[in-house]
C-alpha cells in the first residue's frame, strides 16, 4: 500500500465544468431577481419556482466540488495510518517469530534441565548455569533493546 500512488479524488473535465455551469447559474439567476423587482407576482412565482430547483443542484454540486477535497484529505490521512500499521504489524510479526524461537530454545532447555535434576546427566550446576547462560544469549539476540 505504501508504493501506491494516492488516488486524485477530485472533479474534473466534463463534470467540474457541469458543477460550475450550475452554480454560476444560480447566482446569475439572484442577480436577475435582484435587479429585477418590479416584475409582476406571476413573473415572480415562476422564477422563484425554478430557482427552488435550480438550487437544490446547485447546492449538491458546491458540495460535490468542495466535497471531493474533504475526501482526498481523509484518504491521505487514512493511507498513512495503515503505512504505519503496516509498518509496525512487521515488527510485531518479527517479534512474534523471535519469541516462539526462543519459548523453543527454552522448552528444549528445560527438558535437558529436568533431566540434570533427575540426575540423568551427571554434571550439575555447571549445567544449569550452562543452560540459562546460553538462553540469556539466545534472548539478547533475538531481542537486542
Amino acid at each position: 500500500m505504501a508504493t501506491e500512488a494516492a488516488p486524485t479524488a477530485r472533479l474534473a473535465g466534463i463534470t467540474l465544468f457541469a458543477a460550475l455551469l450550475v452554480v454560476v447559474t444560480w447566482l446569475l439567476m439572484l442577480i436577475w431577481l435582484v435587479l429585477h423587482t418590479d416584475a409582476t407576482e406571476v413573473i415572480w412565482a415562476r422564477w422563484l419556482t425554478v430557482l427552488a430547483s435550480l438550487e437544490a443542484v446547485a447546492f449538491a454540486a458546491a458540495g460535490a466540488m468542495f466535497g471531493t477535497a474533504v475526501q482526498r484529505q481523509r484518504v491521505s490521512e487514512a493511507q498513512g495510518r495503515a503505512s504505519k500499521a503496516e509498518g509496525e504489524a512487521k515488527a510485531n510479526a518479527k517479534d512474534a517469530a523471535n519469541g516462539r524461537s526462543l519459548a523453543a530454545a527454552v522448552k528444549i532447555s528445560g527438558q535437558g534441565l529436568s533431566r540434570v535434576a533427575d540426575g540423568a546427566v551427571g554434571r550439575g550446576d555447571t549445567q544449569q548455569r550452562s543452560a540459562s547462560d546460553d538462553l540469556a544469549e539466545l534472548a539478547r539476540r533475538l531481542f537486542p533493546d
